[in-house]
């Protein structure tokens, strides 16, 4: 977890050839984020990077990764190559005047890797084939290049932790760890991006097998002299804190795994707007819930009529953040529709009214029964009470309901939410975004009844000051409450808001971006269709079509399911947050339900599934930055490297073997399911890293510890 390195003399800089305007990026982050689509390992449209030709447009140019050896989820550059082309700009269409081969340097060069986040990863490849390399790393596979597939090995086995399983791919068997090798015929390189996952998680179940049935065959690594040097310090990177407070770094919204328009969708309204993309993203995925919620369950094992897909967002943006404008932009169609059942309703009601004076006051009773008074078709609340909302449930007035709100602090700082009230409304917000169900029963009450089948989705806004008290409320957090909201806390871009002619020009036609009309038309269609009720077996109660997860999406789900539970374990990210890790995967499969509906599809697949993950995964971050989270005085990990420090200053060396490092360790430590997270959390950290020595696994300290 590396703080942004920000570079005074910029990395690149792009020039756009109709306003002129010139954009430099100082870090390899906000380059990756502004030109480069990571996810196909392109160049993003409209982009002018080349350091010599900044008229010519490198727009799907090949772009290859290269990262930090000493720690390979660290991207340090970028190598791009293609065709680059020049445009004459004053002809509409735009006119091709000229195109150059080019290949050329961002950042620094390193090894050519696609690695993610080694928290979670099952496996990592090593390949000696660039064409599999750029196949595997677009299918979202972490794995690294290099020509000699022996090397490959070494570079996976030193960079990465012992717990991760390591794999070969490629052309060249190797010499040593054959049987970790697969070799690359024509049916691997002809498979889909959806089923490289399955394929590769397949064979590592297989070669697991083998290994358990051949206890002699274990990796080899080229052995390396017994008298090697200690590491030089540069090559080390500094160590990270291990306490939480130090750990509080955002991190980017996952918008490029979403589905095209509603990427597109994010950053017109981010553009427009001038918000930060993950409050836009909050604001359209929780328009896309509202409108789904309505239609189709999400899957549930235990139940064949799955489960609401309604979803809770909770976004912090401060004063004057656009948080308004982000809510009013991405709900326009919605809004739209309001206003036109509203007129209706109007018109009904008014005639109700006029025929109701002209009914006898003996025969109005009957009347009323047979003519019931229209009701209010609003579902999208700004400001209601829990109470409110509930008997609007209970008397049908409202079936599909949103609360979309601006200002977060209505609702946590409201009556309902403080004292005694706060227990029973939570508990009737549970039940509402579990099972769809609400109940009221009071003494001398005409409010109360049950409403089954009825649907909320939680759109909040607030700033930081209003929300901070709320979210480390032990009601909220401990009913289980919180854990149910998908956070996002973007930093501000407040004094990065400028405005240029050209942009306000731009914006006074908003309304006709493509981006745009292409998610609010989608809106639309959704609006106009009636709700799709089917019946049990039995004919009694109606409930939503489930939308199921494929085959390939049920395989990721797993691996998800899995990647949360063991993140909640002893010394683990999520120790002290286990009711927001244990929500994850339910909270994944109802927004994959989402997705998939809004997308006009007949199940969750998966490249839904995994943006569904990837956006709960970035929530988990953001709760566990944001939340204090409570710790033990001194946790294991740091308990271990204590331990190493003194052993390896007492026989003044750098490393330790393993198994004697294991032997020693704290008592509550020296089982390898205890000791090994532990090291995991400081190699990830940077304190310590392993070498092979003689075959044996050393740990080896950074020396900057030893000074």
């Amino acid at each position: 977890m590396n703080a942004k390195i920000i570079f005074n003399a910029p990395l690149a800089a792009s020039t756009d050839p109709v306003t002129g305007n010139k954009t430099e990026y100082h870090s390899i982050e906000d380059f990756a984020k502004s030109c480069i689509d990571e996810q196909n390992l392109k160049v993003k449209p409209e982009t002018y990077i080349h350091p010599e030709l900044p008229e010519y447009n490198c727009e799907e140019s090949t772009v290859f990764p290269f990262v930090n050896p000493q720690q390979l989820n660290e991207i340090i550059g970028y190598r791009v190559g293609g065709i680059a082309k020049k445009w004459d700009i004053s002809q509409t269409p735009h006119k091709e005047i000229d195109s150059k081969k080019v290949s050329f340097l961002i950042g620094k060069e390193g090894i050519l890797a696609s690695i993610k986040n080694t928290t979670y990863m099952p496996y990592v490849l090593g390949t000696d084939s660039t064409e599999l390399f750029a196949k595997l790393a677009k299918a979202g596979e972490s794995v690294v290049f290099h020509s000699d597939i022996d090397v490959a090995y070494r570079i996976i086995n030193n960079g990465m932790p012992e717990t991760i399983f390591k794999m070969l791919v490629g052309e060249k068997t190797p010499v040593n760890n054959a049987h970790l090798f697969i070799q690359a015929d024509d049916n691997l390189k002809n498979l889909s991006s959806n089923l490289i996952k399955r394929f590769f998680y397949k064979e590592r179940e297989r070669i697991l097998k083998s290994l358990e049935s051949d206890p002699i065959a274990q990796p080899q690594v080229e052995e390396m002299p017994a008298d090697r040097k200690v590491e030089n310090l540069d090559s080390w990177q500094a160590p990270v804190s291990l306490r939480n407070d130090t750990l509080i770094q955002s991190k980017p919204y996952p918008i490029n795994e979403l589905p095209e328009v509603l990427r597109n969708a994010i950053l017109a309204t981010a553009e427009y707007v001038q918000a930060p993309v993950a409050m836009a993203a909050q604001c359209v995925l929780a328009s896309i819930s509202f409108l789904a919620q309505g239609k189709v369950n999400a899957p549930k094992e235990v139940n064949r009529e799955g489960m609401p897909s309604s979803l809770f967002f909770l976004t912090e943006g401060g004063s004057g953040g656009r948080k308004s404008s982000c809510q009013k932009l991405v709900e326009l169609p919605i809004r739209e529709h309001e206003r036109q059942q509203n007129d209706e309703y109007n018109k009904k009601l008014d005639d109700w009214n006029a025929t109701s004076k002209t009914i006898e006051s003996k025969e109005f009773t009957q009347w009323v029964l047979d003519n019931p008074r229209p009701t209010d078709p609003t579902s999208i609340f700004s400001d209601i009470t829990i109470e409110t909302l509930i008997k609007f449930y209970i008397k049908g007035i409202v079936k599909n309901a949103s609360l979309s709100s601006d200002e977060a602090g209505q609702f946590f700082d409201g009556h309902t939410m403080k004292g005694d009230t706060a227990k029973s409304a939570l508990g009737a917000l549970t039940k509402l975004f579990d099972d769809g169900y609400c109940q009221r029963n009071r003494a001398s009450s005409d409010d109360n009844g049950t409403a089954y089948d009825v649907r909320l989705t939680f759109n909040l806004l607030g700033q930081r000051a209003v929300l901070a008290g709320a979210l480390n409320d032990p009601i909220l957090r401990g009913q289980g409450f919180l854990p149910r909201f998908i956070l996002a806390a973007p930093e501000s871009i407040a004094g990065q808001r400028t405005h240029t002619v050209e942009f306000r020009q731009k914006l006074k036609n908003s309304h006709n971006d493509p981006r745009l009309t292409k998610f609010w038309n989608r809106c639309r269609d959704i609006l106009k269709d009636e709700l799709p009720v089917l019946l049990k077996d039995s004919g009694e109660v109606p409930y939503f079509p489930v939308m199921q997860l494929s085959s390939e999406a049920e395989l990721l789900e797993l691996e998800f399911y899995n990647e949360c539970e063991i993140l909640q374990g002893s010394g683990k990210q999520f120790e002290f947050m286990q009711p927001f890790a244990s929500r994850a995967n339910e909270l994944a499969k109802r927004l994959g339900a989402v997705l998939a509906y809004f997308e006009n599809k007949s199940e969750i697949d998966v490249e839904v599934m995994q943006a569904a993950c990837a956006i709960i995964r970035y929530s988990l971050s953001e709760w566990f930055r944001y939340s204090d989270i409570e710790v033990a005085d001194e946790s294991d990990s740091e308990k271990l490297l204590k331990y190493l420090l003194i052993k390896c200053k007492k026989g003044k060396t750098n490393r330790l073997q393993k198994t004697v490092a294991m032997k020693g360790a704290p008592l509550q430590i020296r089982k390898a399911k205890e000791f090994d997270p532990c090291l995991n959390e400081l190699i990830e950290f940077n304190y310590v890293r392993l070498v092979t020595i003689n075959r044996s696994t050393y740990i080896e300290l950074n020396p900057a510890l030893l000074k």
